[in-house]
């Protein structure tokens, strides 16, 4: 088990990586984002950029804080979680189109 600072500097670490991917999200990102795509492809469940990027955001949050309240190493694999969520937004929606 990590020692008490160590964990905290992991979870600074953790939550300020996700708040700079969700700031550039919130730069990047149309105003609604599409969750669900139908089998025709069209846009089945849509979101609000705010909401979409805020649900990972506090994924990312609330495992940093668990893991440095009790060092049980699935919160950070929690907290890991909410980062490639938003990662995956990014890559995602941020590609160029397909000719």
């Amino acid at each position: 088990m990590r020692s008490k600072s160590k964990r905290l500097a992991i979870a600074i670490s953790v939550i300020a990586a996700a708040l700079v991917f969700a700031i550039i999200g919130y730069i990047v990102l149309p105003d609604t984002l599409i969750m669900q795509i139908t089998s025709t492809g069209k846009a089945g469940t849509t979101m609000p950029k705010a909401l979409g990027l805020a649900i990972p955001l506090a994924i990312s949050t609330l495992f940093s804080l668990l893991y440095y309240k009790s060092g049980i190493s699935k919160h950070f694999v929690g907290a890991a979680v909410g980062i490639v969520l938003l990662c995956l937004c990014l890559s995602l929606i941020c590609r160029p189109p397909v000719s």
